[in-house]
């Protein structure tokens, strides 16, 4: 009995293994038909208005519980180190700009907010896709390095000034048949620290030598730069993806649980890292 089982899943696994890669080649293809059709890409994108600044060193305020929410908020944002230098219209613009730019370098028609009438005259397909909040937050991350040496660890504790930009995206179809759908997505920059741990066999000492490569200003609005244009190729890749969806169903085939990503610059699909994609927001 033993030895039956054992040989039915020598002929199962080798079916499953070539259903799985027919599969993929299935889906790769359809990704490829995706990238070369432009019919879903006339969309209209509305900036976000506010850029919301949020400092999270609580710790660093005396008596932070006897304080109100504002004057909380208040003295966190006078002690920050980067939130109150932030010109919030030039952090914006920035953000939006990158994430127009992005969606034309992938072959979007994109329409500004003033140019309504001009795209309501457009594709009947078309899209609104709402950068609906922009958040910046300032926090420190502790970061631990350590290493052993002769049955003792050795550790080195440091605070990394860190920056986190929070981006809501809502996109809405002109299609009534499709509901609005809400998205986000979060990117953080830090000091970059680079060391080592270096013992000495004579004494026994054991001492920690770095370089720390503080952020700054300009690293901060090159973030939101960077977001936008991420953002950009998270909202192809959704598009991507549910195109994928919808014809893998039409045709009756199974569908793998690989999420698809377009590398614009090399003109690739391979399967999306965890931390290359929106994450969509329940109802």
């Amino acid at each position: 009995m033993q030895h039956g089982i054992v040989k039915s899943l020598r002929i199962l696994l080798p079916v499953i293994a070539l259903s799985l890669l027919f599969s993929c080649s299935m889906e790769k293809k359809l990704a490829r038909q995706f990238v070369r059709n432009d019919s879903t890409r006339t969309v209209l994108v509305i900036p976000p208005y506010y850029l919301y600044k949020t400092s999270l060193k609580d710790y660093e305020v005396d008596n932070a519980e006897d304080l109100s929410d504002w004057e909380l908020d208040s003295l966190l944002y006078e002690n920050s180190i980067f939130l109150k230098y932030v010109w919030d219209s030039v952090f914006i613009w920035d953000y939006y700009n990158s994430y127009c730019e992005g969606l034309i370098e992938l072959g979007y028609t994109v329409y500004p907010e003033d140019s309504l009438q001009n795209f309501l005259q457009g594709k009947p397909n078309a899209y609104i896709f709402n950068l609906a909040q922009l958040e910046l937050e300032e926090y420190v991350m502790p970061v631990v390095e350590e290493e052993e040496f002769e049955d003792y660890l050795y550790y080195q504790v440091f605070n990394l000034n860190a920056i986190n930009v929070n981006s809501w995206l809502e996109i809405s179809s002109m299609n009534e048949e499709e509901s609005n759908e809400l998205f986000f997505s979060s990117l953080f920059l830090t000091d970059e620290l680079q060391g080592y741990f270096r013992y000495n066999y004579f004494t026994g000492d054991v001492k920690y030598y770095y370089e720390l490569d503080s952020l700054n200003l300009d690293m901060v609005y090159d973030l939101g730069k960077l977001a936008g244009s991420l953002y950009a190729s998270y909202t192809f890749d959704y598009f991507m993806n549910k195109f994928i969806d919808q014809r893998m169903e039409e045709l009756g085939k199974w569908r793998s649980r690989i999420y698809y990503h377009y590398d614009l610059e090399h003109r690739y699909i391979r399967p999306a890292k965890e931390d290359e994609k929106f994450i969509p927001m329940e109802d």
